[in-house]
């Protein structure tokens, strides 16, 4: 009998590999920190407030907040990925925060309620989005509000061209596919949140039917060809692309890729945001 050849598992979000090369895009680029800076303002944070921040990955999100909390709030980290939560846990040293695998109230069944939650870049991975509403408005206190943002494109939403020989970046993917011809693949760009997540009219009916009044609300970004190489190796985002390659041999391609494109070129990179309010 002939067997199939095996296919490798994707790396996934609960790896090592993938949390090192997360947390160094960080270091390296704003692109989150510039997310996360918009997503706090919207959330309009007071001093001693208690935040629950979802999908927490290395605590980006968290580290935000802390600066609007005081000494007495208090944020708890939810990030089920095990290798994003033991990073985010020694990176984000501060007595205010707190980190979990599950959601609150799924051990002991009693929580007391949040003043915010926040899910910064994340949402579409806490599908189907209906019942992660009303989880989420049942465990704000009421006058509360969820705040959570969303890159555009994930939405359907084209980006706008920006500048340079390549302004829209898609000649780094193109570049990729020919540097890994032996790769098995499918016949996809990398992988982004379009295929999971509904567009922001039907985001705005599921809040409104989770009991929320919420508001949308946006802003732009230049995305550079370095952060988006960089963004690439962070392995999910190739988990399509390049299945089967380890975490650095896709690095190693990627970076070969980068030197057959424009390296100063970039695009604007949208983003959508929502606050939703739990009425008093």
């Amino acid at each position: 009998m002939i067997r199939a050849p095996a296919v490798a598992a994707p790396i996934g979000w609960d790896d090592p590999d993938t949390a090192r090369y997360y947390a160094r895009f960080n270091r390296r680029h704003g692109r989150y920190r510039s997310a996360n800076r918009v997503l706090v303002e919207h959330a309009t944070l007071g001093s001693g407030m208690r935040v629950l921040d979802v999908g927490a990955g290395v605590g980006g999100t968290a580290a935000a907040t802390l600066g609007r909390l005081g000494r007495a709030g208090s944020v708890v980290c939810c990030e089920p990925a095990a290798a994003m939560r033991a990073l985010g846990e020694r990176m984000l040293h501060d007595r205010r925060v707190r980190w979990t695998g599950t959601w609150p109230g799924d051990v002991t069944g009693a929580v007391r309620p949040f003043d915010r939650i926040l899910c910064g870049a994340a949402i579409w991975q806490l599908a189907p989005l209906d019942a992660t509403f009303r989880r989420m408005h049942a465990l704000l206190r009421p006058g509360g509000c969820l705040c959570f943002n969303v890159p555009a494109a994930y939405l359907g939403e084209p980006d706008e061209p920006g500048g340079g020989g390549d302004p829209l970046l898609l000649s780094l993917p193109a570049a990729l596919a020919t540097e890994c011809p032996e790769v098995g693949r499918e016949p996809a760009s990398p992988v982004t949140g379009e295929d999971v997540i509904p567009d922001a009219a039907v985001v705005d009916e599921l809040l409104a039917s989770a009991g929320f009044r919420s508001g949308r609300w946006r802003f732009r970004a230049r995305l550079r060809q370095s952060a988006y190489r960089d963004w690439l190796k962070i392995p999910p985002t190739t988990d399509r692309l390049l299945l089967g390659l380890t975490a650095d041999e896709r690095a190693r391609r990627i970076d070969r890729a980068f030197r057959r494109v424009d390296p100063t070129s970039w695009r604007w990179e949208g983003w959508v945001g929502w606050t939703a309010w739990k009425p008093a």
